[in-house]
């Protein structure tokens, strides 16, 4: 039998076995989203790591070990071993097992966020494509490679990974060091936005937060029209809706699509005491997404010279700017388009949807930033679901996608790891 022969009897015989387990792949997403793995304000992925223990090891694949900082932030590693390492590449299936909260869009769902109700072929809940249904999908794909008998030359280190949402102090960051003969990655971040599966993400961006503050003139608030006062909170104002036109970023736009940066002044905002008193103390958060050749030298300079332009103009504005611990800079990353992996996932894409999605960058940040950051090339975003439905009410996944998901990460797999 030729290799391409043979390629495609394992591709029947692994989506023959996955298709009769599409209703168990369906379940497990629902568990896994039943579980609360909200942070902050929890930040403890103690029992959905322990979930996936227990399942990786009844399928066979290993009980895999626990690492991380702290018993309440594990990450879960799972390696299943190859026939000869030194002949096959060793591949990383990555995925977040935290979410963002519900937050104060509680009252905008449908359905209970942690029901995983299914709607029209949709699941609905709280991390399904942000990306629980992703982590599913890469075990049920393990678990069909390894009940089809096919023999990987390299290993597959399925990496799930905490404290992705809070920027991977915890999770990526901590374990990416620790990670040793691994060849390359691939992120399960949902690719797409209006639909499923729009880009194989090469990029993601960088992500850089921090903080405008300001100190006015706290007194009480009788007195505003007879003693000169400095009202934080209107100056506050005045600087967050100016920063979205008036800050000038460095940065080429980038060759894919022509994408620059994002930036989304006023994510938090906070001042003021309470009825009575002319705010103080005042101050807004800004959410900066970073593209490929942008640097944190760069981007702090460019903030300086606006605040000093504003300072400038405005002999009263007292304004300091802090950078948020643990987001002051998370890099972006970019995966060569010749790379093997890519040309693996495009025809794995192929294969099951019929064509491939073009080569993009995705909108945000990913952990792909930390394992390229220790040499290890990673694909920043390719899994199920939109992101326009995460990290807001009503976040959902499609049954298909999932299935999908599966067929196509066991295609990557074998098409790496052999």
């Amino acid at each position: 039998m030729s290799t391409v022969a043979q390629l495609a009897a394992q591709h029947a015989e692994i989506d023959a076995f996955l298709s009769s387990k599409n209703a168990e792949l369906i379940e497990f997403v629902r568990l896994l989203i039943s579980i609360d793995s909200q942070i902050p304000p929890y930040a403890d992925e103690r029992e959905i790591a322990r979930v996936l223990m227990q399942t990786h090891d009844a399928m066979g694949l290993g009980a895999g070990s626990i690492v991380g900082p702290s018993p309440e932030r594990p990450s879960l590693l799972t390696r299943i071993l190859g026939s000869e390492p030194t002949a096959g590449k060793n591949l990383m299936l990555n995925g977040h097992i935290d979410t963002k909260p519900v937050g104060e869009a509680r009252h905008l769902w449908r359905t209970d966020p942690f029901g995983a109700t299914i709607i029209d072929g949709d699941i609905y809940g709280l991390g399904s494509n942000d990306m629980k249904a992703a982590v599913a999908a890469m075990t049920y794909a393990a678990y069909a490679l390894r009940e089809t008998g096919v023999e990987l030359q390299g290993d597959l280190l399925l990496a799930f990974v905490a404290d992705e949402e809070g920027g991977g102090q915890h999770g990526s960051k901590y374990l990416a060091p620790l990670v040793e003969n691994i060849d390359c990655g691939l992120i399960g971040e949902p690719s797409g936005w209006s639909e499923d599966w729009q880009g194989i993400h090469l990029v993601s961006r960088g992500v850089c937060c921090f903080r405008i503050r300001v100190t006015g003139t706290q007194r009480h608030s009788s007195l505003s029209d007879r003693i000169p006062n400095v009202n934080a909170s209107l100056k506050v104002a005045g600087l967050m809706t100016r920063m979205a036109d008036e800050l000038e970023l460095s940065f080429e736009p980038h060759v894919l699509g022509g994408i620059g940066p994002t930036l989304n002044p006023g994510v938090l905002i906070s001042g003021g005491t309470y009825f009575g008193v002319i705010p103080g103390e005042a101050e807004f958060a800004c959410d900066l997404r970073t593209v490929p050749g942008m640097t944190e030298e760069g981007v702090r300079g460019d903030l300086k010279r606006w605040l000093d332009a504003c300072r400038a103009e405005d002999p009263d504005l007292i304004v300091n700017v802090t950078f948020e611990p643990g987001l002051s800079w998370v890099p972006w990353c970019e995966i060569a388009a010749t790379h093997p992996l890519v040309a693996v996932t495009q025809q794995a894409a192929a294969d099951v949807l019929g064509e491939s999605p073009p080569l993009s960058v995705f909108p945000g940040g990913t952990d792909a930033a930390w394992f390229s950051h220790v040499g290890i090339p990673t694909l920043a975003s390719f899994g199920p679901g939109m992101l326009t439905s995460a990290h807001g009410p009503n976040e959902f996944v499609s049954v298909q996608s999932v299935i999908d998901a599966a067929r196509m990460y066991a295609r990557i797999v074998l098409g790496v790891c052999s």
